[in-house]
């Protein structure tokens, strides 16, 4: 009898007992089907804490007492912040290598100053992540073709108004959603960020009732999280 006549599809029988050894035993499997579920819990934890602190709604209906930040949220948050910039710092673009370092910086900031009992308000960080969102919202305006600036400043710099931005907001986000929040639809997303665009606009113009609590600080870091991971995947889209 030959060696093909003592195998199965012409495996030899140690090669055959070799791949067998192999196979993942059946608690190997339990516990790999256990951790990817684990995994799929996680993230639905996470899309559920972005989706709370990116509806916070405008300041006039906002009360800081609906709100109680919990430890994961605020991990989540700034662990897809970290990541957004990661990724940000990967492209070697010099306009985006520099918004990353104000990210990381503004990041820094409001950790630091969220866990000192002395400081009563995150005024550095926010103000850093807030004016790090808008470059990263206007790139990506200056990055589409269908978006023309509403003007040019003396500097021959392009100018877009906040309509402009929002429309770029909700067309790449539409596009490159991430992590499924808002069920990835850019509309979903762009609503929340019209109301959020007002604790933006009182606390980037000094008004007296802008809001620097805890909840404002993490909704900036999932804002500055999601549209750095759209601006990445923008940016690789343009560069294929």
């Amino acid at each position: 009898m030959s060696d093909s006549d003592d195998s199965l599809f012409g495996l030899s029988e140690d090669t055959l007992r070799a791949a067998t050894e192999a196979l993942p035993s059946q608690e190997e499997m339990e516990e790999l089907v256990e951790a990817v579920r684990q995994g799929q819990e996680r993230l639905e934890r996470s899309r559920q804490h972005a989706e709370e602190y990116i509806n916070l709604g405008p300041p006039w209906d906002y009360d800081p007492a609906d709100y109680s930040p919990c430890e994961e949220a605020s991990f989540t948050a700034m662990k897809w912040t970290y990541e957004g910039r990661e990724y940000l710092e990967s492209t070697g673009d010099p306009n985006l290598t520099t918004i990353a370092g104000r990210i990381e910086e503004g990041s820094t900031s409001l950790a630091e100053e969220l866990d000192d009992s002395e400081t009563e308000y995150p005024y550095k960080g926010l103000h850093l992540l807030l004016s790090s969102l808008d470059g990263l919202i206007t790139w990506l305006c200056e990055n589409d073709p269908d978006i023309d600036p509403d003007f040019y400043n003396d500097g021959g710099n392009p100018v877009y108004f906040g309509g402009r931005k929002k429309c770029a907001l909700e067309k790449w986000y539409d596009e490159h959603a991430i992590f499924g929040v808002e069920d990835d639809e850019g509309e979903s997303f762009k609503q929340q960020w019209d109301d959020f665009w007002n604790h933006r606009h009182r606390i980037m113009h000094g008004s007296p009732d802008a809001y620097y609590d805890e909840n404002v600080g993490i909704a900036t870091l999932f804002f500055v999280g999601l549209t750095a991971h759209v601006v990445n995947e923008r940016y690789d889209q343009l560069n294929q």
